[in-house]
């Protein structure tokens, strides 16, 4: 089979998986069977068929608490779904195009503010383990003010998300081995803790989260 008869039928496997989608269970049934009977037969990859996409954001290998927060808090409020490279230390976001775009901007807009926020209000002779502390004060008390907001930002409803996330989630773990790389976490300075949660509250999402408003998609 040359290269435009197996365009041809790729065209055809991605037409059934639109299909799947239909209201009509049996509709959808039958187009899913028929899509994967012929992803078997010309011996496709799933993922040559999907609508998501990945984006790296460069980190470093040690654990760092308050990055995997604000991860966390982003893929929340954008449906993407996110691992750390165990190789590498970088955090590798997927989804949809767009969650993707808007999880890896607010992402690194908040990795720099917080670090930022670090270098201007902490002494310069402080402990690292205090500088962390009031980083992840920073980032815990963002993770709490994005799910307050997330209801009046995100560009789904409750249960429009909660079932992306779970989609993009299976999907990654379906085409990846992912290794649980859980690193020893070090005793907080509650100190600095509860000063980066003070501080935290002056920090601007609104600007960021440009789903805001009426800008919603599906205008729910």
């Amino acid at each position: 089979m040359n290269e435009e008869q197996l365009n041809t039928v790729k065209r055809r496997i991605k037409k059934l998986l639109a299909l799947s989608k239909s209201p009509n269970e049996n509709e959808a049934s039958l187009a899913m069977k028929m899509a994967n009977d012929l992803i078997a037969q010309y011996k496709f990859n799933e993922s040559d068929f999907s609508n998501y996409t990945s984006k790296v954001i460069k980190s470093t290998k040690r654990f760092v608490e308050w990055r995997a927060i604000l991860a966390n808090a982003v893929e929340e409020l954008y449906a993407t779904y996110h691992y750390k490279d165990v190789n590498t230390g970088s955090f590798v976001f997927y989804g949809e195009e767009l969650d993707v775009f808007m999880s890896t901007e607010m992402f690194s807009y908040l990795t720099k503010t917080v670090n930022r926020m670090a270098k201007n209000n902490i002494r310069k002779n402080a402990k690292y383990n205090f500088r962390q502390s009031y980083r992840s004060g920073v980032a815990s008390r963002l993770y709490d003010r994005i799910a307050e907001l997330g209801l009046e930002c995100s560009w789904r409803n409750p249960e429009q998300l909660a079932q992306q996330k779970n989609d993009i989630s299976l999907w990654v773990h379906n085409q990846k081995e992912l290794v649980n790389n859980e690193s020893k976490k070090t005793k907080a300075n509650m100190k600095a803790w509860m000063k980066g949660e003070i501080d935290a509250e002056g920090i601007s999402l609104h600007r960021q989260m440009t789903g805001c408003g009426n800008r919603r998609i599906g205008g729910w």
